[in-house]
């Protein structure tokens, strides 16, 4: 235990250092008691509060706070509460604004909306066993039912504010449900669904059906409500909801649904320009784009065809409002993050980006020519912030502070590193170092691969229950947060870089950061370690297999091992087939599939292999952890585990799987990544575990 002892004597020195310069230079950022800050514990990362949801009106803000149900309360997922800060124009300086908790203790506010013309906001709740739109005041009191229909799915304001269009679930046909209800339910595979149909009420009035025989997942209002942009699909299923969405346009008084554009692939928010001339809208690029990020235009008349907004832009376009003079997005390049405002008419654009702050945006909301924005930090999850009164300093002015405990921890320092790899190309990704971090001291490294690939990371918030930066650095751990080749964020081709070759150039990236940071002196190449869920824990389960000698210990959630019947298995096999693998079958590239399936490798595994996931997953069928688990158990005598959790999907929702999960994890890289000696053949850790209070 040589190693680990020097790592964490240097760390408890340069915790006490840290602790003692804060106290004297940050007033008031920790207390006034000059002890030593503590590190983030496992409870207090899996209880912090998050701000979501921003919605801006006339010189207020209504928001939404994610709040963990705490384990006292038994298991559980999260309570959405709804707070409102008002006097905006009032609010400067240092001084947290006062926060009205509209919702708050064991309730929750979903789909939080304003209610145009009106300080109100509305939300929905279960009323008689519906889920029903409720309005209440910001001042308080009761929320009361908007209209009674049936139990809503979806909802959107008209612009005046006094009618609802919204989204319910078709009925089931008469036999159907009534086969049901005597307790006959088989599930039909896809097959047995039934379509989001779009209605329409206005207060106190009937509600009236606009669509029928189509699936509504999206729909916005034209400025003079009277015409619907609707995202429509001829079925209701996952993989319809990412790859058969197109743009149609819906008359209110007629119901005559027309389609506006045969937009390719995947489909993101889209809105109406000020004067209803124009929609602008998120979309692939084409239909093997994996992700929606790029801007196009298009006429409402139908007099045109699409126009890009974005062609050839080396990042990626997430979000979309229409504004009183055209449209604010929502943007990544890379790590970083901004708002750009676009004039629909003179074709000016001006942008917004907090780098002073050095804070990453996750969601705005603007209002008569204003905004505000939820954001993170390296040290701080997602708060409420408005930009400064000089927007082009690059600074913002912060509203919420839901982790006050943050101010007394204390953290490692988080970097931006970029390097070069093999190839030549240019990989981008954030480094957070321990607690105590010391030049010329090699540490262990786990790397962190983010799922999807068709995701990213930004240089914000990094810890949660699947992502695990600062407890690792508690530990003594430098952890490594790569957007590898085929992350979005950085263009169209470079996330297209995974189709015909998964875990071929994108995982060397993955070895060239080991190279980057063992050359700079920074880590001991004998202890590196890799997690990371679905797409991340297929490169962490190809890490163990493939490439087992690079790595001492690997976590692998929710993956996918063998890509033949994953691909068959999954609830998106015509994404997997249009986005991943150039419109081939399993059967047609039977080659390639297996030697870049993990399971084909699994007695070559000599990296102790944790494996976990849902017992209800949709997207990774339970059985693919399995075959691994079972193939290197019988296969090797490397140490292996597989945990699987009752219920879960794709990925863990209730606070007791979170904490399992996470408590395994850590125990699993600090028990095969520190002590002398052969580290790979040590026992599996104890089956039972001992679960922080």
């Amino acid at each position: 235990m040589a190693v680990r002892q020097g790592i964490v004597d240097a760390m408890a020195n340069s915790i006490r250092s840290v602790a003692a310069l804060l106290v004297c230079g940050a007033v008031g950022l920790v207390n006034s008691n000059p002890r030593t800050q503590e590190p983030l514990s496992v409870t207090e990362a899996l209880n912090l509060r998050t701000i979501i949801n921003p919605q801006l009106g006339d010189g207020f803000v209504a928001f939404n706070m994610v709040v963990p149900v705490p384990l006292k309360d038994g298991s559980g997922g999260s309570y959405l509460h709804l707070g409102v800060i008002e006097s905006l124009e009032n609010q400067a300086g240092d001084v947290m604004p006062k926060i009205r908790w509209l919702v708050k203790g064991k309730n929750s506010a979903g789909s939080m909306v304003l209610r145009p013309g009106a300080r109100a906001v509305s939300f929905k709740r279960r009323v008689d066993g519906k889920m029903q739109v409720v309005v209440q005041s910001i001042a308080g009191g009761e929320a009361k039912v908007f209209a009674a229909t049936r139990s809503v799915a979806s909802y959107r304001w008209r612009p005046d504010g006094k009618a609802i269009a919204f989204t319910v679930l078709d009925a089931r046909p008469k036999a159907r449900a009534a086969a049901y209800a005597s307790g006959i339910r088989p599930v039909v595979v896809d097959e047995d669904w039934r379509h989001l149909s779009l209605w329409v009420v206005e207060q106190g009035g009937e509600p009236r059906r606009l669509t029928e025989h189509v699936t509504v997942y999206g729909f916005e209002w034209s400025p003079d409500g009277k015409t619907l942009a609707c995202a429509c699909a001829p079925e209701n299923t996952v993989d319809a909801s990412y790859m058969k969405k197109r743009l149609h346009l819906l008359d209110v008084a007629t119901g005559k649904l027309s389609k506006l554009v045969d937009n390719p692939g995947k489909l993101g928010d889209f809105a109406f320009s000020p004067a209803g001339h124009l929609l602008a809208y998120i979309s692939a690029a084409d239909r093997n784009d994996p992700h929606a990020g790029s801007l196009f235009t298009i006429a409402t008349d139908g007099s045109g065809g699409p126009t890009p907004m974005t062609h050839g832009f080396a990042g990626m376009v997430q979000h979309l409002q229409a504004t009183p003079s055209g449209f604010l997005v929502q943007e990544s390049i890379g790590v970083r993050t901004r708002l750009r405002h676009l004039d629909a008419s003179a074709g000016q654009q001006r942008s917004y980006e907090p780098r002073e702050s050095q804070l990453a945006i996750s969601g705005f909301s603007n209002h008569a020519g204003k905004f505000v924005f939820t954001a993170s930090h390296a040290n701080h999850p997602a708060e409420l912030f408005s930009p400064s009164s000089e927007p082009e300093k690059a600074q913002a002015h912060r509203l919420t502070n839901t982790n006050a405990n943050l101010a007394n921890r204390a953290f490692g320092e988080q970097r931006v590193v970029k390097y070069r790899t093999r190839d030549g190309l240019m990989v981008e990704g954030l480094l957070v170092l321990p607690i105590g971090y010391q030049m010329r001291t090699r540490y262990p490294l786990v790397i962190v691969a983010h799922g999807g690939p068709e995701s990213h990371y930004s240089n914000g918030w990094l810890t949660t229950y699947s992502q695990w930066g600062h407890l690792l650095a508690a530990r003594g751990v430098m952890s490594w947060y790569p957007n590898y080749r085929s992350s979005t964020g950085y263009g169209v081709a470079f996330c297209k870089h995974d189709h015909g070759d998964p875990m071929g150039k994108e995982f060397d990236d993955h070895l060239d950061a080991i190279a980057h940071f063992d050359k700079l002196g920074m880590i001991d190449r004998t202890r590196v370690g890799v997690g990371g869920g679905s797409y991340g824990g297929y490169t962490a389960a190809w890490a163990a297999t493939r490439e087992s000698k690079h790595f001492a210990a690997a976590v692998s959630f929710v993956p996918f091992v063998d890509m033949r019947t994953k691909w068959m298995t999954t609830n998106i096999a015509m994404e997997f087939y249009y986005v991943h693998y150039q419109e081939k079958w399993p059967w047609q590239q039977p080659g390639l599939l297996a030697d870049r399936s993990p399971l084909n490798w699994a007695e070559h595994c000599d990296t102790p292999l944790l494996l976990a996931g849902g017992t209800s997953d949709p997207r990774v069928h339970p059985s693919q952890p399995l075959m691994l688990y079972r193939a290197v158990k019988f296969a090797t005598d490397t140490p292996v585990r597989f945990v699987q959790y009752t219920g879960e999907g794709h990925g863990n929702r209730l606070n007791v799987n979170r904490l399992d999960y996470t408590v395994r994890t850590l125990r699993w890289f600090e028990h095969y990544l520190f002590g002398d000696g052969d580290r790979r053949n040590k026992a599996v850790p104890p089956l039972d575990v001992v679960y922080p209070k």
